[in-house]
């Protein structure tokens, strides 16, 4: 019984050693912002469904990969990371960004849907006529 009480509070202990929430929520000096931080994870979301289409340009990852999201947004690749690690570990911020980019996404795939049954649509009616 008492192994099992020593056990649980090691374990405990442990969780609570093991738990970085002091020192690990610090904002970053050069924290990217959340409009930003929307843009690049819209935009590298985007970049990776692209790699998986078969006819691509074989020079793609280099010229729009991650040197590009570098440039284009005046960031560094540390730059990123901590500022992924600061909103992963600010979970409410972190799910507020990424909703905003779903929901760009949902628009993106609506409007390519209203122009895929638009020209579906026109060419049932000049069939017709």
């Amino acid at each position: 019984m008492i192994t099992k009480y020593v056990h649980f509070i090691l374990i405990v202990l442990l969780f609570i050693v093991s738990c970085d929430t002091l020192e690990g929520s610090k904002k970053p000096d050069n924290l990217i912002d959340e409009a930003t931080m929307e843009e690049i994870l819209y935009e590298a979301t985007m970049m990776q469904i692209m790699d998986n289409f078969p006819q691509k340009n074989p020079d793609f990852i280099s010229i729009l990969g991650a040197p590009y999201l570098y440039l284009k947004h005046g960031i560094d690749s540390t730059q990123l990371v901590e500022s992924e690690a600061y909103y992963t570990k600010n979970p409410r911020i972190y799910y507020r960004i990424y909703s905003r980019v779903l929901n760009r996404m949902q628009r993106e795939k609506d409007s390519l849907e209203d122009l895929f049954n638009g020209n579906n649509n026109n060419q049932k009616a000049k069939a017709v006529f």
